[in-house]
C-alpha cells in the first residue's frame, strides 16, 4: 500500500474550514474525482465519480472527530484505500490542513493512472493537491474545485 501526504495553510479558522470538510454534501464540491457523495446510516457514506477513466460508485466509512480536529475515510471495495484529515489552528486565524492517504489501487485502475498520466504515484498526489487547493480557494472565496487532470 502507497502512502501520500500533503499539507496547505488556509486563510479561515480552524472551525470553518472543519464545518466545511466534514460536511458529505461537500465532498463533490472539493475532491477531485468525486461527483456525488450521499450519507448512509452511522458513519458510512456512499461516493461516485470518474477518477482517470475509471468510474467508481463507492460505499465506506466517514469518521469525524471534532474533539481531535480530525476525519478519516475508507473503502470498503475493489480499491482499498484509507486516510485521514487533520486541521491545525495557526496564528492570524489560519489553519494547516494536513492530507494523509494510503491506497492500494486495483490492477485496472493501477494500469490505467499509469498510462494515463505517466505516473500512479504523481497523479494521486496531484489529487490530493488539488484536494487542498479546492478547500483553499473555497475558504478563501478564490474560486472552486480544481479538478482531475483527466477533467
Amino acid at each position: 500500500m502507497s502512502e501520500y501526504e500533503c499539507s496547505m495553510t488556509i486563510n479561515a479558522s480552524m472551525r470553518q474550514i472543519e464545518d466545511f470538510i466534514t460536511d458529505v454534501k461537500n465532498l463533490p464540491r472539493y475532491l477531485p474525482t468525486t461527483q456525488n457523495a450521499m450519507p448512509e446510516p452511522g458513519e458510512r457514506v456512499r461516493v461516485q465519480g470518474e477518477a482517470h477513466g475509471h468510474h467508481y460508485d463507492s460505499d465506506g466509512y466517514f469518521h469525524v472527530d471534532k474533539s481531535k480536529n480530525r476525519m478519516e475515510w475508507g473503502s470498503d471495495g475493489e480499491e482499498k484505500y484509507r486516510g485521514w484529515l487533520v486541521v491545525d489552528s495557526e496564528e492570524s486565524g489560519k489553519a494547516k490542513v494536513t492530507v494523509h492517504l494510503s491506497f492500494e489501487p486495483s490492477p485496472t485502475l493501477s494500469k490505467g493512472l499509469a498510462e494515463q498520466t505517466g505516473s500512479q504515484d504523481e497523479a494521486i498526489q496531484r489529487d490530493l493537491e488539488n484536494s487542498l487547493r479546492s478547500i483553499k480557494n473555497i475558504m478563501e472565496g478564490r474560486g472552486g474545485k480544481v479538478k482531475s487532470v483527466q477533467d
